[in-house]
């Protein structure tokens, strides 16, 4: 109905303005010209609504003509009646004016409905896009699991099978966020987005596993502020390859072991993830950094997803901390 509306309030327009036009080139009385000319525009209006409905199937520029030539044939027929009741009529002045105005009008629509099919065509193709970078992420979500798991999980039972014979207590333990960690990782699996929540709990269950293998060598802290909605959304497994660097190319290479710092917090409408350590550093690690393919890999997956998802908004920066060790910084939007 809306629409509607606009259509016919669009022709009372055009027809007002050809009104005055027609009105001063040939004089008279206005309201002879006002009439005949919305009589041009209600035909032309409601013969192409009409048409739209009863052959949607015919092409624009079909539909554009039927209706002018509807309007031209009714329109001049109306403005015979309104000039002379039928008697004597200069209709070819009419046919040659009325014509020449609807060839105009005929382009404006024509050039409009190009307009709004190449708008429509455009949408279409950013969906299209959109759904594109959807897939591609959840597929670069996939490689990523696939290269996580694996060495990961070889080494856990490797260390639950050496705990069960001399420190049954700590093998209980380590089974325990084991399987919370699986449990967490096959709802992941299933899910592009995760709660903050369950993210940080399977990064505690990630931490404390890695603790029992390093012992006293290796300590987290978990920073998140209690004004932080934690059942807001967020991509999985961004930040656990994180951890998973800090604790492989700073921790254990450091005689002492060290503290890995995991810093949440939210400014405005962006998320900024912080994974710090303070173990050997980029400079002592680049040897190692270098030949793990498995490293370079899982950071160009996280920069390729978070451009993916949220173009130049999605960051990952990694630098060094002045006191030793490195500090891998993430940035994105928050969820609406």
């Amino acid at each position: 109905m809306v629409n509607l509306l606009k259509e016919y309030s669009r022709s009372l327009l055009i027809c007002t303005v050809v009104s005055i036009i027609t009105w001063a080139i040939w004089g008279g009385s206005y309201s002879i010209h006002a009439v005949i000319s919305f009589a041009y525009g209600f035909v032309a209006t409601s013969t192409g609504k009409l048409v739209w409905f009863f052959k949607p199937a015919w092409s624009s520029r079909l539909k554009y003509a039927v209706a002018c030539l509807v309007a031209i044939v009714i329109g001049t027929l109306h403005a015979w009646w309104w000039v002379s009741g039928f008697g004597t009529f200069r209709a070819l002045d009419f046919i040659i004016v009325s014509t020449l105005l609807f060839i105009f009008l005929y382009q404006v629509y024509l050039n409009r409905e190009q307009s709004l099919q190449l708008e429509k065509e455009r949408q279409e193709a950013k969906l299209k896009q959109v759904e594109q970078q959807k897939t591609l992420a959840q597929s670069q979500l996939k490689v990523l699991q696939s290269q996580i798991e694996p060495h990961f999980l070889f080494n856990t039972l490797a260390n639950l099978k050496v705990l069960i014979r001399h420190d049954p207590q700590k093998a209980e333990s380590l089974l325990d966020n084991f399987s919370e960690l699986l449990r967490f990782s096959l709802k992941k699996s299933r899910s592009d987005q995760v709660s903050l929540k369950d993210e940080i709990s399977s990064l505690e269950c990630y931490l404390e596993i890695q603790k029992i293998r390093l012992g006293e060598r290796l300590e987290y802290e978990i920073d998140l502020s209690r004004d932080i909605p934690l059942e807001t959304l967020v991509p999985p497994l961004l930040v656990q390859p994180l951890v998973e660097n800090a604790i492989f190319h700073g921790i254990e290479p450091a005689a002492k072991g060290g503290l890995i710092h995991l810093r949440v917090q939210q400014k405005e409408d962006q998320w900024i993830i912080e994974v710090a350590d303070n173990g050997v550093g980029l400079a002592a690690g680049v040897g190692k950094l270098s030949c793990n393919k498995h490293n370079g890999i899982a950071l160009s997956n996280i920069r390729e997803r978070l451009s993916t998802l949220y173009q130049e908004r999605g960051k990952l920066l990694i630098q060094s901390n002045q006191q030793g060790g490195v500090t891998a910084r993430l940035e994105f939007p928050c969820a609406p």
